[in-house]
């Protein structure tokens, strides 16, 4: 509507860009969508600088906010909240789910002496977010620590553990870590 800003999010037969499509839905649910900062730094666990967009968009089932590195396979994170809740407890919730999943580094590059790369899980362990690659949809990738694996790169990590199980799970890992931390308080 505004012919100003990218137009992305399809609202009916016709596509708005993200503050049009949130003033449409401000009028139409009674709500009002308050300003934030459009980006934010935030350190990692080993002090690397991340450079996140935020996003927010009003739906009829409450308000999404999203937090995007700015590069392909970077992190993602998002918080939902209620139509009339506060939207900056809101906001800080969103990043201290950023500043959490981004506490522990899952894989670790190193170098042989002859100059040769390998990769380490330092915690025998590691979590992702599986996405389609662009070159070919039907094909995965997993973005771990802010960086794309083919899953031909994660089976040659996984090599390192010949002869052990794997536990795959789905879950939130924010949600995970909350949980974990609250079982040992």
């Amino acid at each position: 509507m505004c012919t100003q800003s990218e137009s992305y999010v399809r609202f009916g037969e016709e596509y708005l860009c993200l503050d049009c499509y949130n003033e449409v839905m401000a009028k139409h649910l009674g709500v009002s969508a308050t300003n934030y900062p459009e980006g934010v730094m935030i350190k990692d666990g080993q002090g690397g600088a991340h450079q996140f967009r935020l996003r927010k968009r009003l739906d009829p089932i409450g308000i999404i906010m999203d937090a995007e590195e700015e590069h392909d396979g970077g992190y993602q994170f998002r918080e939902y909240g209620e139509l009339h809740e506060d939207q900056g407890e809101l906001l800080l919730r969103l990043l201290d789910k950023v500043k959490k999943g981004m506490l522990e580094v899952y894989i670790e590059e190193s170098e042989f002496p002859n100059g040769q790369k390998y990769h380490l899980l330092p915690n025998d362990r590691f979590v992702g977010r599986v996405e389609p690659s662009r070159a070919d949809r039907d094909t995965p990738l997993l973005s771990v620590d802010g960086k794309y694996y083919t899953w031909e790169e994660v089976g040659q990590i996984l090599m390192h553990y010949e002869g052990f199980q794997v536990k795959v799970e789905m879950v939130d890992i924010s949600e995970e870590i909350e949980w974990k931390k609250e079982q040992r308080e």
